[in-house]
């Protein structure tokens, strides 16, 4: 995601559901990219949650692929659930840990920048909707091994086997110099029993090397050969992988361009080349082109009436408030002998920018990209 937390962003939380914030930026998504279907269990989850800053689709890029995951970033404010949620276990706990992230003086706090929800919308039925949950760790925090235990033993509510909790610190005492664990994730709605650790910073040549030490193996010899094809068309890859009693043989590749503008031809090349590799459908390649850009308020005035928008009494001409739609990142899945698999993440938010610092913020992208 682009970078919306400098100093000079103005935010003001609005009574409104996210199920209003996605009426915005459905006329920009195409049926290819998220089918009816899709979209209305998306519809159906966001009308339970409160609008949010920052929030996203993860949608796959192969021909026959349809599936579609919907994300938000939580904002640090007490979490107030629905009565049915509170029923179930899980979101009891993640309620509690919710609160303890908005006291300035605890662990979480300090240690995490936000916390995101990840919802698997594979077409099943729920009544209480599990979600998985990612940390994203503050820049400034240097998260060691011990750090990312105790974060992991919070995030399990102190349930982490000893083997895992050993393979976490390996993660970081693995870390090659000024590669850091960006993120954490706990994935509730499935059945694997494993922790979600995404690393930043390591370079295409030091990433084999770095999941063999902590105890990942490639067969085929692939891996590296891939790496270096990928790091020709992006800035940055972010290595997401799955610890458990072992290191799961999946591996996540995601690709980032760093500083991307309103139209960034460098996404338009990349996608060639997965078209090229028959990973993207082209209808999806289109589609993922088409999606960024700005919306303004006035194309849902139903939503932002001017006479009760707060934003508008309280900014007048000192900002614009905007709608701003952009790719977070694409991501690649490997796994030795398994055909390789491609995902688009398509994010957007919606905030208030002071009009002299908005080309300034609308060139920045580094801090809060979509998780996966």
């Amino acid at each position: 995601m682009g970078d919306f937390s400098t100093k000079r962003q103005l935010t003001v939380i609005m009574n409104y559901s996210m199920q209003d914030y996605l009426k915005i930026v459905t006329p920009h998504l195409r049926s290819d990219l998220v089918s009816p279907e899709a979209f209305s269990h998306i519809q159906s989850l966001a009308q339970i949650f409160p609008s949010v800053s920052l929030a996203g689709m993860e949608c796959r890029l192969g021909e026959t692929q349809s599936r579609v995951d919907f994300q938000v970033s939580l904002p640090r404010l007490t979490l107030n659930l629905p009565q049915q949620f509170l029923t179930h276990r899980v979101w009891q706990f993640f309620q509690e840990f919710c609160q303890e992230w908005t006291e300035p003086t605890s662990f979480l706090y300090q240690g995490v920048e936000r916390i995101w929800m990840e919802f698997d919308l594979d077409g099943q039925q729920w009544q209480v909707p599990l979600p998985c949950i990612f940390l994203q760790f503050n820049q400034e925090t240097v998260i060691d091994a011990e750090g990312l235990s105790q974060m992991a033993q919070r995030l399990f509510n102190h349930q982490i086997p000893p083997l895992l909790e050993s393979n976490i610190r390996r993660c970081a005492d693995s870390l090659p110099i000024d590669a850091t664990i960006s993120h954490l994730g706990a994935m509730l709605s499935r059945p694997a029993n494993a922790v979600r650790v995404n690393v930043r910073g390591i370079s295409p040549e030091q990433l084999s090397d770095y999941l063999m030490q902590i105890g990942w193996s490639d067969p085929t010899n692939t891996f590296s050969t891939l790496t270096s094809t990928l790091s020709k068309f992006v800035d940055s890859i972010l290595l997401s992988v799955d610890v458990g009693d072992t290191v799961l043989p999946r591996i996540g590749l995601e690709c980032f361009l760093d500083n991307q503008l309103y139209e960034e031809p460098r996404w338009e090349l990349f996608l060639d080349y997965l078209v090229e590799e028959g990973l993207c459908a082209p209808a999806k390649k289109n589609s993922l082109l088409n999606w960024p850009g700005f919306s303004q308020k006035s194309s849902a005035p139903d939503l932002w009436p001017s006479n009760i928008s707060f934003g508008d009494r309280l900014l007048g001409s000192r900002a614009v408030s905007l709608f701003y739609r952009w790719i977070s990142h694409i991501k690649l899945v490997y796994q030795s002998g398994i055909p390789l698999e491609a995902k688009g993440y398509l994010a957007f938010c919606h905030s208030w920018f002071e009009r002299n610092a908005l080309l300034e913020k609308w060139q920045k992208t580094e801090n809060s990209n979509l998780v996966s």
